[in-house]
């Protein structure tokens, strides 16, 4: 791992700037943006990932099986009467072609029948032959959005995963060939294809590992302005932040708080990394994946504890920073068994659920459903009779 604070660059306070001068004074976003008055905004739009947690590196280690039954059972006991729960269905990979399609259509109709409408992560992850194709990923990604589109209960889509972090090509799509413009291509044809059809209720984003390498990071930002231009930024619907404080960065929360560590990525976010790419303010920010372990240091309340403290940071700062929407991750342990003994990187996100692997709740699980409830988007009473119907 490399992490920003190893590479000796100066950390100055220039949150008072406007966001385009912090930019331009912060070239790799390493200054304090965690300063800015709390503003809660509009009621948040909550998620959680269903499926199993992707093993960090370059393939997929054992992992207690998915029931898909109790999957489904757990989303909707998560989510409170009358408030909207997105489930997030991850990894849908290009190299699985069709048959991953037809998997993913299936996890849909099952979601919907529980009340539960979904948003789809769309993979780059190509096979071997069609690594850096753009025509052939952007004539999937017209697909996708033929075959989902087309069903009101898929809600968004994002285009590619953590193109930022290029040493995990299981996890995260940056170790491909053109991975930045398999981002930029993806969204701008999601987008044309979803408009030419008529599917107006499909948004569409990108994702970004907060924080990989500061200078790295920059330059994606600044080749999503350079490249991507007026088409792409009309195209994008949000700015998805993964963030992991304790795992990934900050590495630990030893001299910090969640709640500081939530402003400060916010703030390098909104302020630093969104002006670099001409990415305006009326673009939200979605944390798209937020997750804290348990195991060999976290115990299960202190896990329910850091989770209602990123849950309120997230709301409190939902209005200065522009956030919509926000995700855990994930639902339940790829494997509930101490990490000492996986390798470090195979550990990183195998205890972040709500429930064990099998399928205990954790108090975490009450905690997220609480804070859904009290600070939660409400259904349209339109809706309210359907899921109700559902639900029973």
């Amino acid at each position: 791992m490399r992490w920003w604070p190893a590479s000796g660059l100066a950390v100055v306070v220039i949150a008072a700037l406007a966001p385009g001068a912090a930019a331009a004074a912060d070239p790799y976003c390493t200054a304090t943006y965690s300063n800015a008055a709390p503003r809660a905004g509009a009621p948040l739009r909550f998620g959680i990932d269903p499926g199993l947690a992707g093993t960090a590196g370059g393939a997929q280690l054992p992992a207690t099986p998915d029931d898909l039954g109790r999957d489904v059972a757990a989303v909707r006991a998560l989510r409170p009467a009358h408030v909207v729960l997105v489930a997030r269905l991850n990894r849908l990979f290009w190299s699985d072609g069709q048959s991953g399609i037809d998997q993913f259509r299936a996890l849909v109709s099952r979601y919907a029948k529980a009340g539960v409408d979904s948003e789809l992560q769309v993979r780059y992850h190509p096979t071997s032959a069609e690594n850096g194709n753009i025509a052939a990923w952007v004539a999937y990604v017209r697909h996708v959005v033929d075959v989902f589109g087309r069903d009101r209960h898929v809600l968004d889509m994002t285009i590619t995963n953590e193109v930022n972090l290029d040493f995990s090509p299981n996890t995260s799509d940056g170790a491909y060939e053109n991975a930045r413009d398999a981002l930029i291509d993806g969204i701008e044809a999601a987008h044309a294809e979803a408009v030419k059809r008529g599917f107006r209720q499909l948004q569409f984003g990108f994702t970004y590992a907060y924080r990989w390498n500061p200078q790295s990071d920059a330059a994606l930002f600044q080749y999503l302005r350079s490249k991507g231009g007026s088409a792409f930024r009309r195209a994008l619907g949000f700015v998805g932040v993964d963030f992991y404080p304790g795992s990934f960065f900050p590495p630990t929360m030893a001299g910090s708080s969640y709640r500081t560590a939530t402003a400060q990525a916010l703030g390098v976010v909104r302020n630093c990394l969104m002006p670099m790419a001409g990415i305006g303010s009326r673009t939200p920010i979605w944390i798209t994946e937020n997750g804290v372990a348990t195991g060999t240091s976290e115990s299960y309340a202190a896990q329910a504890s850091a989770l209602t403290q990123l849950v309120q940071a997230v709301r409190d700062y939902s209005g200065t920073f522009g956030v919509t929407d926000y995700r855990w991750f994930n639902l339940r342990d790829s494997g509930s068994a101490p990490t000492g003994s996986l390798p470090v990187l195979a550990a990183t996100f195998t205890n972040d659920g709500l429930l064990t692997d099998t399928y205990v709740r954790k108090p975490a699980f009450a905690a997220y459903r609480s804070l859904i409830a009290r600070w939660g988007r409400r259904l349209p009473a339109r809706h309210r009779g359907r899921h109700r119907r559902r639900h029973r």
